[in-house]
């Protein structure tokens, strides 16, 4: 019964085995179905575009963008699929090498079958990324070929704006125009007879343009004076003049915002705004919104009315001239769009929106001209050389580009005419938009910083540059915001910009290596995240459990440093897993490289390891008083490379670790802060030892930071020429202190020793005179001694500027 039993389970299991196999089959199948389908379809679609027959480009575009979006979703099921297959087969281990036995033939059945699926996943992932690049390089060509298109539109030459006949037609046009706006209007009038009548509409239109006057009017004047004023009224601060410029700039759009909205929604819903009309207004509302947006940002950064909350360098007639300029600027290219909009509403009428461009374009040039033109120089700002070196290169720039666009207008080249003037007109808003927010930013960064009293303000330069890396990152952050705008600007659709940064960040292959934006700024966010969090535990360890514990500073400071340096290793491996590096790999890599490094950084890979030594056998820490060949001083600081000793002439000296591991040194703070002094005295032949011996040994117990056990010793060391040399030794709860200690122990034995009448000898010296001169001696000694004085040279007094005689 229980052969039977098993008999059946195995049947069982391969039954499962089988249906399992089966169905694994049916979704690879499918799969494979998927993926030739997808090429068949990119295949296709590169044909059409090389054969130039594409009808509508959107749609082709669309297709193109579905599979690739279809190819990206069967990414990840077949990298599962392959990642399982090669782990089932790492389970079996190594094949048997030569000369080794073969393995058994059902695990080697296995293997074969292992091998076979991996193969096969490998083969479909790589059709897949095949598929994904192909729909990427058709998406890249038809954007050249639109973007080619484009261009030569832009550079077409017609006629030049002072043909009579381009006059002729536009006035012809023009007329007609006028003829078109009133058929629309009479037309709407028409339409609203059955539906309360014309009169009604035009009186709730005529009640949304009141209601827009007044958001225009009071309403923005009482925004300003409750809220611009308020802030005015204060001392004017980098903060403060970004709060205001923001504030000028909101209290100056939203009403004017909320106006225009109230009158397109009312003309729309009375039934004005007709489908030929949805264009006009919509250049309408964005010739409002641009206006509203420059306006509000020239008063708030260019501030022509209060000079002291002024963010720019400018003088007040050249601000007020500057937003004047700006100003029109951006009212002409507005009604330039209104205007083309008409036109393209009402039909043909080409001559006449071409007029109206090249016009527009000629005022545009001719004010960027007067806008760029170099100031005097009473109205240089006063700002550092370093900046204002750079506008006037600026301004020159802008003088060119205002006289090739009014050239390029009356040539007859009014596609690049209008193209140049509009991108500077976006572009400069753009810059404006970008300028206020790297300043907000840059403020609000920095009022943060003050805010936590980091450890870096407390000193300049290292504020400073901490201040210039927050603000080199919003920088870059704010340019990589804008470049999708700016590609937009150069050419680009909307579409194809948005394919180039997705395929930026999401990963473009560059041979076989996939490089992916997002995974890069994702490692790099998630290492300064833990690096950040490593600190913040380092600081909250040295205040919290290791401030309350009972560990030596020294030790304190080891377990701070290696809890920084795994949190740096941590980091750094975390940010290289982010990004897509295999850490298996890496260790093989740096297997390989470690001979190579062991040669080339010996003495690195030396400092290292001995600064790990230093670090867990701690035969110095922070604090310690160190002696070595090197110098003498207090331990500051134990690097991953070397160590800091600052001397007691506050010099820093600079000791790599191997010096001290394979070096002796001398460490007076190793176990304990005790420490023995020695301060030697010499007295007078004529005192007595032992009274000598009391005093100083009183001085030594009167001492406070004199410990009692070991006691201290006076040591009589020898018979002077001149004195009688003794030695006081006594030990120091802190070696530290001895220096103090030393000095004041002097200054008391000097005090006993003249009360007791003990005296500090002078060096003492007998001259033994051997014969004495009598009277015949002495007179005949001058004249011995003449010639042998003649012979002496004369010798000059130290100090020539002193006479003999003083």
């Amino acid at each position: 019964m229980k052969s039977w039993r098993r008999v059946l389970s195995v049947i069982v299991a391969l039954a499962a085995s089988v249906a399992l196999a089966f169905a694994q089959d049916a979704r690879d199948r499918a799969r494979d179905k998927e993926i030739a389908a997808a090429a068949q379809s990119l295949r296709t679609l590169s044909t059409k575009l090389e054969d130039g027959a594409i009808d509508d480009p959107e749609t082709f575009s669309h297709e193109i963008r579905k599979a690739i979006e279809d190819s990206r979703a069967l990414l990840p099921t077949v990298e599962a699929a392959l990642r399982r297959a090669e782990e089932s087969l790492a389970l079996l281990g190594s094949a048997p090498k030569e000369g080794e036995s073969a393995e058994a033939p059902l695990l080697a059945a296995d293997r074969k079958t292992l091998t076979d699926r991996v193969a096969y996943f490998q083969r479909q992932r790589s059709r897949v990324l095949a598929n994904i690049d192909e729909g990427a390089r058709i998406l890249a060509a038809q954007s050249q070929q639109r973007l080619e298109a484009r261009w030569s539109r832009i550079l077409r030459r017609d006629a030049s704006l002072a043909s009579p006949g381009l006059w002729s037609r536009a006035a012809s046009e023009a007329a007609a125009l006028r003829g078109e706006v009133r058929g629309y209007f009479e037309r709407w009038r028409k339409g609203r007879e059955g539906r309360g009548g014309a009169l009604l509409g035009a009186a709730a239109i005529a009640a949304a343009f009141a209601f827009s006057f007044l958001m225009f009017g009071p309403v923005r004047n009482w925004s300003r004076y409750a809220f611009s004023a308020r802030l005015e009224k204060l001392e004017p601060t980098p903060a403060r003049r970004v709060a205001l410029a923001g504030v000028r700039m909101l209290t100056r759009v939203i009403p004017g915002v909320i106006g225009g909205f109230a009158v397109v929604e009312t003309a729309r819903a009375v039934g004005l705004l007709a489908d030929d009309g949805i264009g006009v207004a919509r250049a309408l509302w964005g010739a409002l919104i641009a206006f509203l947006l420059i306006d509000g940002f020239s008063v708030g950064i260019l501030s022509p009315a209060a000079p002291n909350w002024r963010l720019t360098g400018l003088d007040a007639a050249r601000a007020r001239t500057a937003s004047r300029l700006i100003l029109t600027i951006v009212t002409t290219v507005g009604l330039k769009a209104v205007f083309v909009s008409v036109t393209q509403a009402a039909g043909d009428a080409t001559s006449a929106a071409r007029l109206a461009t090249g016009i527009s374009a000629m005022i545009v040039g001719a004010l960027l001209f007067m806008l760029c033109l170099p100031p005097a120089k009473a109205s240089e700002p006063s700002a550092p050389d370093a900046n204002r070196s750079v506008w006037p290169g600026l301004r020159f720039i802008g003088r060119i580009l205002g006289v090739v666009i009014g050239a390029s207008a009356v040539a007859g080249h009014v596609n690049l005419a209008d193209f140049a003037a509009t991108r500077i007109y976006y572009m400069a808003m753009i810059a404006a938009m970008l300028w206020f927010l790297r300043a907000a930013l840059r403020e609000a960064i920095g009022f943060a910083d003050r805010r936590l009293k980091s450890g870096r303000s407390g000193a300049g330069s290292a504020a400073g540059d901490f201040n210039f890396w927050i603000g080199l990152g919003v920088d870059a952050v704010l340019v990589l915001a804008a470049a999708p705008a700016l590609l937009i600007l150069a050419g680009f659709d909307a579409a194809a910009a948005r394919d180039l940064f997705m395929r930026a960040f999401v990963g473009f292959r560059v041979g076989g290596v996939v490089i992916s934006l997002t995974d890069i700024l994702l490692a790099i966010c998630a290492f300064v995240a833990i690096l950040g969090a490593t600190r913040l535990l380092q600081a909250g360890l040295q205040r919290g459990p290791l401030a309350h514990s009972r560990m030596d500073l020294g030790v304190q400071n080891s377990l701070v440093t290696l809890f920084g340096y795994a949190g740096l290793i941590f980091a750094a491996a975390t940010a290289l897993s982010v990004a897509g590096f295999d850490l298996s790999n890496l260790a093989l890599i740096a297997g390989a490289l470690s001979v190579g490094i062991g040669f080339g950084l010996q003495s690195v890979v030396n400092n290292f390891v001995s600064g790990l030594i230093l670090l867990f056998e701690r035969p110095i820490k922070v604090g310690d008083w160190i002696v070595t060949s090197s110098g003498e001083g207090i331990v500051k600081k134990i690097s991953v490379r070397s160590t800091e000793l600052e001397t007691f002439e506050r010099s820093s000296i600079i000791i790599p670790n191997s010096e001290l591991v394979a070096q002796t040194v001398t460490n007076w703070t190793h176990k304990n802060n005790m420490g023995r002094i020695r301060i030697p005295v010499g007295v007078a032949y004529g005192a007595d030892p032992e009274r000598v011996r009391d005093v100083l040994l009183k001085c030594a117990g009167d001492h406070p930071l004199i410990v009692r056990y070991p006691e201290p010793f006076v040591s009589w060391n020898d018979f002077g020429a001149s004195s009688l040399d003794f030695e006081l030794r006594c030990f120091l709860s802190d070696i530290g202190k001895g220096l103090q200690v030393r000095t004041e122990l002097r200054y008391a034995i000097f005090t006993a020793f003249k009360e007791n009448g003990i005296e500090f000898p002078f060096p003492q010296q007998d001259i033994h005179v051997r014969s004495w001169p009598t009277e015949r001696t002495a007179a005949s000694a001058p004249a011995r001694s003449a010639a042998p004085a003649a012979a002496l040279p004369r010798l000059e007094p130290e100090n020539p500027d002193v006479a003999e005689d003083d």
